[in-house]
Order: C-alpha cells, then structure tokens, then sequence
C-alpha cells in the first residue's frame, strides 16, 4: 500500500464511483473466537451470511419503496449447498422472515463478472481492517489499510459492523 499508490488511488476510484450510482459499502463479520483446533470457519460463513441476509433486508423494510427487493450474489463457494439452505431457512422462516430477498443467493464465478473482483478487493480490506478493529496486538502489519481507508470505509459503509 505504501510502495503503490495506484492501488491507493483505485481504492478511493472505487469508493467514489460507489458513491456517485447512490450506493454504499456493506459489510458483515464476526470476530473469531474459538481456538484454532476449534474453530469451524464453514459455520462462521453460514452465521455471517444469515446476518448480512437480515440487515439487507432490514434495510429494504426501513429504507427502500415497498416494490424494491433484492438478490444476492456471491462468490463461489464450496460450501454453496450449505449457503443456499441457510440462506432459505432465514427467507422462510416463521419468526423474523426476510420477505425483501427474492429467492436464495446466486452464485458466481469473480474472475467472470468486474463488480464481483471488486467486492472482493473491498471484502479484503474489510477483513484486514476488522482484523486490527478486532485485535490490533495481532495484527499489526494491518495498520496500513487502517490508516489509507479506514475513513473513506466508514464514510461509504452503512448498517455495516463487526461483532464480537
């Protein structure tokens, strides 16, 4: 970051051009836990994905016209099954259903489809600055991002977080 300022500079592009279509970053995680010989990294992803499906939706109740819903799209996955399950357990459900996710997620290859490598790109620096918001005696080396995008990140973010 600091030895490349194109990348930089596509960064803040990329934050503006969000900004200029009226959109916005979004962002879900959960900090990590359970000890490594523990951890089960396929049902943090399932727990992380019920959670961005509910305030998606949540913002479509509050924010959005009645006739505007929405679909997801994600990268591929291994675990798609698993995700796509998940992912109609929360629309069907019959306490708390997401009624603005039109069907379950699409998958889809990145390497294919531009806004995908670029939610990618900002889906790495949300990780690598919720690493130091999360702990930042681990990661020091992460200090960078937070210093070039932290603020663009916050400005262009809503209903976005980290929970512990």
């Amino acid at each position: 970051m600091t030895r490349y300022s194109e990348l930089r500079k596509l960064t803040n592009r990329l934050f503006n051009r969000i900004a200029s279509a009226g959109g916005f970053v979004f962002y879900v995680g959960i900090k990590k836990t359970a000890p490594p010989e523990t951890h089960n990294p396929n049902r943090l992803y399932a727990r992380v994905l019920v959670e961005a499906i509910k305030r998606i939706d949540e913002f479509c109740e509050r924010d959005c016209q009645p006739s505007e819903d929405f679909v997801l799209l994600l990268d591929e996955h291994d675990q798609r099954s698993a995700q796509i399950t998940e992912a109609a357990r929360s629309m069907y459900a019959k306490t708390e259903r997401r009624r603005r996710l039109i069907e379950p997620p699409f998958h889809l290859e990145s390497h294919r489809y531009q806004t995908l490598q670029a939610a990618d790109w900002i889906a790495g620096l949300v990780g690598r600055i919720g690493a130091i918001w999360a702990d930042p005696d681990a990661y020091p080396e992460n200090e960078v991002f937070r210093r070039y995008f932290e603020h663009r990140l916050n400005q262009a973010s809503r209903r976005s977080g980290i929970r512990s």
